[in-house]
């Protein structure tokens, strides 16, 4: 078999493992309600409040692990660490299918949180077989999965949820144990033996990766934008089911649609555009771009009072999808080969922290704007969301300039292409 045809092979499973932990998040939504209410019987009210704290175990378990597994696959190699955490994806789906109590819903939760913080190992197994000025592509269509995912996850959980709430964690279980058996039996090992180091708890830490991370200044700064980017970004995933019903009234099918099709759209973006665009423009252009469409939808979803404009600002806001690959891309040509894994740790480390702050304090920011006896204004966290944006745009700029700065990686230079980020 061609090494092309080998890189192709190993790129699809990559998607694969991207797009089934975006299932496994995504078919959750639409019936979330239904599976505590089966579970615990619990309305409506306090269902949210158990559904925010099932969210922040998933969030606190994938900062702890995320640097852990990123730094066992820069030891063992990334094949092992992504099929392991296959059969964690199974069992937590099987868990789900037939939790009998909440604890079991939150053990669940754990297990899903640990082998959900992949992400690291995935992006590191990218750059393991890409070239510098590839892996924004690459990146692209890993986004580009992860978007496909959130389509079909939703559309999954909402459609087989109308015959049995359990059923989705069923299905997606046995599909994921058909990904574990393609990788076990097709998928190569990508980390070349020259390039791994040991194991150490200091740099697997999620403090110590980010710390480590600090020997790359610029790379550090671009992290700290990434941040406050994340911290935006989760005004979504936190209120927006919330938030779509205070302003157009949808139903959970409406809310369900709604998601897909913002993932058809990110998908589409990142998997037909990235390339073309980086390429043309240079990654730094494309990541201005993205936080500028990212503020605009913001700005229209704080104001919306229809469902019209809320689908607008759908549509502007999935051109933010160039700025992952693109912030990726940047990140990992100022990063040794021998420490990718431990970059892709503290950015997935760093999305978990932010999933731990920002959904509380989006909820009661949507609380009190939408009390009664207050002012009433749902789209206030999105307000927010636009001034950590603008803070981030301000803090990427510095680390862009500093990036001309910092010389590339020995393992790197020959091979980078010089890009002018001013």
């Amino acid at each position: 078999m061609s090494d092309r045809s080998s890189k192709g092979r190993i790129i699809l499973f990559i998607c694969a493992i991207v797009f089934f932990d975006a299932v496994g998040f995504g078919l959750l939504m639409p019936i979330m309600p239904d599976l505590l209410k089966d579970v615990a019987n619990l309305d409506l009210s306090d269902g949210a409040t158990i559904a925010g704290l099932l969210l922040t175990t998933f969030a606190v378990m994938q900062f702890v692990f995320a640097p852990i597994l990123g730094g066992l696959s820069d030891r063992f190699g990334r094949r092992p660490i992504l099929l392991i955490a296959l059969l964690g994806f199974a069992i937590d789906s099987f868990i789900m299918a037939w939790a009998p109590t909440l604890t079991w819903l939150f053990i669940a939760r754990v297990i899903s949180g640990i082998f959900g913080a992949t992400y690291a190992t995935c992006y590191a197994s990218l750059v393991d077989i890409s070239e510098p000025d590839e892996r924004a592509k690459l990146f692209g269509f890993a986004g580009a999965a992860l978007g496909l995912g959130f389509i079909f996850g939703p559309a999954l959980g909402g459609l087989l949820g109308e015959y049995w709430v359990r059923l989705p964690f069923i299905v997606s279980g046995g599909m994921i144990l058909l990904v574990f058996l393609w990788g076990f039996f097709f998928f190569p090992e990508t980390l070349e033996t020259r390039n791994r180091r040991p194991f150490s708890m200091a740099r697997a830490n999620p403090l110590g990766s980010l710390i480590s991370i600090g020997r790359f200044p610029s790379v550090l700064i671009i992290l700290a934008a990434l941040f406050f980017i994340q911290l935006g970004n989760h005004s979504y995933s936190s209120i927006w089911s919330f938030y779509v019903a205070a302003v157009a009234g949808w139903t959970p099918f409406l809310i369900g649609l709604s998601i897909s099709v913002y993932g058809f759209g990110v998908a589409g973006v990142q998997g037909g555009l990235t390339g073309p665009v980086i390429a043309k423009f240079g990654e730094v252009k494309a990541v201005y771009f993205a936080l500028a469409v990212g503020m605009v939808s913001f700005i229209i979803l704080g104001f919306a009072q229809t469902g019209l404009q809320i689908y607008v600002a759908i549509a502007i806001g999935a051109f933010a999808g160039f700025l992952s690959p693109a912030l990726q891309a940047l990140m990992t040509a100022r990063t040794p080969a021998d420490s990718q894994g431990e970059l892709q740790g503290a950015i997935t480390s760093l999305y978990s922290l932010a999933s731990i702050i920002s959904p509380a304090t989006m909820a009661i920011i949507f609380t009190a704007y939408t009390d009664e006896n207050g002012i009433y204004l749902p789209g206030a966290p999105f307000f927010l969301a636009t001034g950590l944006t603008v803070l981030a745009m301000l803090i990427f700029a510095i680390g862009a300039r500093r990036l001309n700065d910092q010389p590339l990686p020995t393992d790197q230079a020959s091979e980078a292409v010089t890009e002018t980020f001013d």
